[in-house]
Formats: structure tokens, C-alpha cells, sequence
């Protein structure tokens, strides 16, 4: 499986797939050029209708992160790195604002990010 599915996550189903793919070339996991699983195959991994695939895979093709191959299926586009981090970095600006709303210090949120970039239990 390339990918999980939070089935609990107020996220859309179709977003978190977005998301997991732009994770997977932004690790470097998959490259320009790469096919990616069919929509059918993808679908039956993940759990989901076939629909909800294909609603994540048309909203990629019309972000640029995939293009459609005629008869062979969706690959990887020619993406800049930076254009994929910046909906690492609007994902992580929301959190932070739920973090203050909710009343979590910044102390507590910079020792939050030390564990996960110092290795303490991080990605």
C-alpha cells in the first residue's frame, strides 16, 4: 500500500489521496515520469470507491502534479519541489492556528517540533 487512509479524519477522503501523493514526490518516492496505479487498483488498496480516486487523480492532472497518458494512465508530471512544499506549509499554518485557538503555547509547539525534528519520536 503506498498510503494510509484516516477513515476517522474530518479530511476528505479524495484530499488525504491528494495529499499522500504529493507526499510521495515530495520524498522522492515517486519520480517525473512514474506511472502511478490505476484508478481500479489504487481504489482496492486504499478501501475506497473508484469514484473518489478519480476525483484526487482529475484534481491532480488539473493541478500539474499528473498528466494523463492516453491508453497508458497517469504519470508524474514535471512538478517544481516548491510548488508541492506549499501545501506542506499551508497544511502546517492551519494547524498552528488550531494549536493557538486551542490555547497550546508557543513553547509547547517549538518543543513539539524539536522531538519531531531532533528524532525524538518525529517522522
Amino acid at each position: 500500500m503506498w498510503f494510509r487512509i484516516d477513515f476517522h479524519s474530518s479530511k476528505p477522503i479524495y484530499e488525504q489521496i491528494k495529499e499522500g501523493i504529493k507526499l510521495l514526490i515530495l520524498s522522492g518516492r515517486l519520480r517525473e515520469g512514474e506511472f502511478l496505479p490505476s484508478i481500479r487498483s489504487l481504489a482496492e488498496d486504499l478501501g475506497v470507491n473508484l469514484n473518489t480516486v478519480a476525483r484526487a487523480y482529475r484534481e491532480l492532472v488539473m493541478e500539474g502534479v499528473l498528466e494523463v497518458r492516453r491508453g497508458e494512465g497517469y504519470v508524474v508530471a514535471d512538478v517544481r519541489r516548491e510548488a508541492l512544499q506549499g501545501f506542506l506549509e499551508d497544511a502546517l499554518k492551519n494547524v498552528l492556528r488550531d494549536c493557538k485557538t486551542a490555547g497550546i503555547s508557543e513553547e509547547r509547539v517549538i518543543e513539539i517540533v524539536g522531538e519531531v525534528y531532533g528524532g525524538e519520536g518525529g517522522c
